[in-house]
């Protein structure tokens, strides 16, 4: 495959605790087993630096330009899909990251939202922050509420998947769907 086929994204959108990763990871098996040369990336690791410009201090300029430079690279080895995790309530990041993937509209590059009850954020936040990282757990259920009101405020997603009850394999699935793969 070369640079002229164009590699199509899907963006994973959603409040902390709701499946992002593991949907992620559950895509990764589904495009795997249909032999669809994917890849998976999720945004925050490519934010990851220290110190960040003054003017990009959440490395959301950071992410898009690794992004684009990732992307590159992916689709100049074959890679046909590329699913991006990332929280998105701002339409100057979300086109960002569209254009990154080399995206040029909504079709190639969908924003599927994940939503899950506070109930079920909570367990699943609970059950994430208990070992490894029990500090962060007051900050990331103090912001879910909030969170997710900017997201619905926002009006970004293409789709939206409430995930209560669902399995990750079940999501993954949906998802798929959700943006015609």
């Amino acid at each position: 495959m070369t640079d002229s086929k164009r590699t199509r994204g899907l963006i994973l959108n959603g409040a902390s605790g709701v499946g992002k990763s593991r949907t992620l990871q559950e895509l990764g098996a589904l495009l795997g087993e249909k032999a669809v040369a994917h890849a998976l990336v999720d945004l925050d690791f490519l934010t990851l630096s220290w110190p960040r410009p003054q003017d990009d201090p959440w490395g959301g300029q950071v992410a898009r330009e690794n992004l684009a430079a990732v992307t590159s690279n992916y689709r100049r080895n074959g890679i046909e899909r590329v699913v991006v995790a990332h929280v998105y309530t701002d339409r100057t990041h979300l086109d960002g990251c569209r254009a990154a993937l080399g995206a040029a509209s909504a079709d190639e590059a969908p924003l599927i939202r994940l939503r899950a009850s506070r109930a079920v954020v909570e367990q699943r936040l609970r059950a994430r922050h208990a070992a490894d990282a029990p500090w962060e757990l007051d900050g990331f259920l103090a912001g879910h509420d909030a969170l997710t009101h900017a997201l619905d405020a926002a009006d970004l997603d293409d789709h939206i998947i409430d995930v209560d009850g669902l399995d990750p394999r079940a999501v993954a699935e949906r998802v798929i769907e959700a943006a015609g793969w």
